[in-house]
């Protein structure tokens, strides 16, 4: 009741106390008013605000309008009552819609849209602290014969193949492995990765190592399992096995798929009655995708007894994981753990009783440092051994490969229609010999294939390699290539990774590589084990941009340019004319060919009441040298 004040009449001198009465319950109103204004005041902070878009202004200034007009009618109210018109009153101010939905918001926590320091990523200790591997090959230290880590049969066969010294790698990396396995009792030995140059002698820093360690093993089981890339690489690796493991008692099998399932099947497992399913082999040299088949088909194949797991190019591997085999081969190993240990007491004789550890020992000349990349791997405390500088602050995503010191690498600029041109000066005019020359499909690499054929005119021994031929037509090739029948290969990237070319004096790189690691292992097929070699790329005038940020992307410095004079060039174009016009010619009787032979095998499929075959790839794309 303090807004309303009643007023009787009870006489004409009590209006002077009338009026007395009502100015001083005005000073009580006006007191309270400013008194509510104070504190609203004090309620009332500024908030630091984010600003709304244009559309949730327009509907926010309104209501702000429709306040606006509210508060001026309250003050309007205010000042009639000061007059003494009416009462003051405090009307409380209406809740609409809009006020819900404010055209600002209220910042939780920090406000400072500041720009963040930037932290410099740290590469974990054991990547920013490798083992130094040297890339000189020259200079050589460690004799065989010198060596009391090494077991007497394996020195004999170094000898006997005419290796007097360890390279680099293998003088640092094979007694690290042999120390590791003499750790008694449950002590894990430490997995090992290994970023070393193409042709430094990666291969038999596990194979000796390896064999050092099984062959005192009695019976045979399945202890080392390697795993590589290509079926040419396992083949590689499997002869390299076979030759230290002579007198060693040691069997080595190849799974890769160059040979039916079932033939392999036979040749690790072996079923008796009284032992059932009897293993044949102690070591397995495996691509990926095979050793998956192996898992999931074959009967008694197990890996219980598994010491060693070495996985060579593992960036590969590691880009391009076959059938998941990774996780395939974990799974099954867990299994197998969990039924070996089955109810088994933690006490010390069980503990020391159990199966030692698997060892990871992973290959590569273009290993990366990420670790997210080498996580997946699940190491047990690695130790990096690099041939290239690796800091502890640095940006790891900056891969620095290193290639050779004998190696020589230059670059061609020139138009597109004088790229054969260059290499037909190359192997004709500069008498360039056991020349691997790549490019990027089997299309290019058949074309120019016929090409060089056409143009040599019998003077040029050419092959081409590709996908497209089948194991034994690139072994064949490769045989005549080391033995000088063949001058020249045209090969896809499928030679271009692991592979060892004997005598392969010269790389041109025809097309130029798509990213850094192809450009490594393509150069790495020469200047191999100390040898002198030559790398050329043949490059357009608009791809040498592409190209030096390739050589920046793994921290290369700039390689020479090679020039190749124009009056020289001038003088082949006459007869390169005539070249393709023939190898046109050719292509396309080619191609006519094998349509023909496609439709009397449609016809032949009709007749038996057969479904066709299919060709393997389709050759009728233009003509484009």
């Amino acid at each position: 009741m303090d807004l309303f004040v009643i007023n009787r009449y009870t006489g004409i001198n009590e209006d002077s106390e009338i009026i007395n009465q009502e100015t001083l319950h005005l000073q009580k109103l006006k007191q309270k008013i400013e008194e509510r204004k104070k504190k609203y005041d004090f309620n009332k902070k500024t908030p630091e605000i984010i600003t709304l878009k244009e559309q949730d202004l327009s509907v926010n200034l309104e209501s702000n309008k429709i306040i606006t007009d509210e508060n001026k009618n309250n003050k309007t109210l205010e000042n009639k009552n000061e007059e003494g018109d009416l009462a003051p009153v405090d009307i409380p101010a209406k809740t609409n819609k809009a006020d819900k939905h404010p055209n600002e918001f209220k910042v939780l926590g920090n406000t400072d849209f500041e720009k963040k320091t930037k932290i410099d990523r740290v590469l974990p200790y054991w990547l920013s602290h490798a083992y130094s591997v040297s890339k000189d090959l020259q200079t050589l230290t460690c004799s065989v014969e010198k060596q009391i880590w090494l077991d007497d049969t394996l020195k004999a066969t170094l000898l006997k193949e005419g290796v007097t010294h360890f390279f680099p790698v293998q003088e640092q990396v094979i007694p690290f492995i042999i120390k590791e396995h003499k750790l008694p009792g449950p002590f894990r030995p430490h997995d090992i990765c290994v970023s070393a140059p193409t042709g430094s002698g990666k291969t038999l820093s596990f194979v000796l190592p390896i064999i050092h360690v099984l062959m005192k093993q009695l019976g045979h089981f399945v202890r080392a399992l390697v795993v590589l890339p290509v079926q040419e690489l396992a083949a590689q690796v499997t002869k390299v096995f076979k030759k230290y493991c002579t007198n060693t008692g040691l069997k080595v099998a190849l799974l890769s798929g160059s040979t039916p399932l079932h033939k392999e099947q036979q040749q690790i497992m072996r079923y008796t009655e009284t032992s059932e399913w009897i293993c044949e082999t102690d070591i397995i040299v495996c691509t990926a995708g095979r050793l998956v088949e192996h898992l999931q088909n074959t009967e008694g194949f197990s890996l219980k007894h598994l010491k060693f797991l070495v996985i060579d190019e593992a960036d590969r591997i590691m880009d391009n994981i076959q059938n998941d085999w990774l996780y395939h081969l974990d799974k099954h190993i867990k299994i197998e753990s969990e039924i070996l240990n089955k109810n088994s007491h933690l006490n010390w004789q069980n503990i020391s009783s159990q199966k030692s550890s698997i060892h990871k020992l992973l290959f590569s000349a273009t290993l990366s440092p990420d670790p997210e990349m080498l996580e997946q791997w699940g190491l047990y405390q690695p130790k990096l051994f690099s041939a290239a500088p690796i800091n502890d602050s640095t940006d790891y995503m900056i891969k620095k490969y290193t290639t050779p010191d004998e190696l020589q690498e230059q670059f061609v600029v020139c138009t597109a229609e004088e790229k054969p041109l260059i290499l037909y000066h190359f192997l004709c005019n500069q008498k360039w010999d056991k020349t691997l020359c790549f490019t990027n499909s089997s299309q290019s690499a058949h074309r120019l294939k016929v090409l060089l054929d056409t143009w040599g005119k019998g003077n040029l021994k050419v092959a081409e390699l590709s996908a497209a031929l089948d194991r034994t037509n690139r072994e064949q090739v490769l045989k005549k290539f080391k033995h000088t029948e063949i001058d020249i290969i045209i090969s896809t990237d499928a030679l271009a990774r692991g592979i060892d070319i004997p005598a392969c004096n010269y790389v041109v790189s025809y097309d130029p590589p798509r990213n850094i690691k192809t450009y490594v292992h393509r150069i790495g097929r020469t200047g191999r084990a100390g040898r002198k070699g030559n790398a050329v790329t043949i490059l357009v005038h608009n791809q040498m941009q592409m190209f030096k940020e390739i050589l920046l992307s793994s921290g290369k410095n700039e390689i020479p340019e090679l020039k190749v004079d124009k009056d020289i060039l001038n003088q082949l174009f006459e007869s390169y004319e005539n070249a393709i016009r023939d190898t046109k010619k050719s292509i396309n009787d080619e191609i006519h060919s094998k349509v023909k032979k496609s439709i009397e095998l449609k016809r032949a499929a009709k007749s038996n009441g057969k479904p066709p075959r299919k060709r393997k790839q389709n050759e009728t794309k233009p003509m484009n040298v």
